[in-house]
């Protein structure tokens, strides 16, 4: 009887308490590691994303080119602030945009010559 129990079910050799505990500290540190670098490597990236920060901008300058915008202003519009302001250098008009998210504190600038309006 002894030997068909040993052919049905052959016993396991176990491990030690100490070897999975050891296991189980590697596995640990190695998926720290990881949850960190990927921590590290999303907030960067979400820190160099200013694609909605150039779509506001080149939205103001269409509205200010179509007479949709009064110039000199400043507003909070969906968690952006927006600026535009007008600027004299050496004798010449310019438009300073500023659109900064308000999260984030990201910002982006744009400066284009003042349209003479008659």
């Amino acid at each position: 009887m002894v030997g068909l129990k040993k052919r049905i079910r052959p016993t396991l050799k176990a491990s030690s308490l100490t070897e999975v505990i050891v296991a189980t500290s590697i596995l640990l540190v190695v998926f720290g590691i990881a949850l960190v670098t990927l921590h590290n490597i999303m907030m960067s990236s979400l820190k160099k994303e200013t694609a909605a920060l150039e779509t506001r901008i080149e939205k103001l300058i269409y509205q200010y080119k179509n007479k949709q915008l009064k110039v000199p202003t400043s507003y909070t519009e969906e968690g952006f602030l927006i600026r535009v302001v007008n600027n004299t250098h050496n004798k010449m008009k310019y438009l300073d945009f500023s659109v900064t998210q308000v999260i984030t504190k990201k910002n982006k600038n744009k400066r284009i010559m003042a349209i003479p309006y008659e």
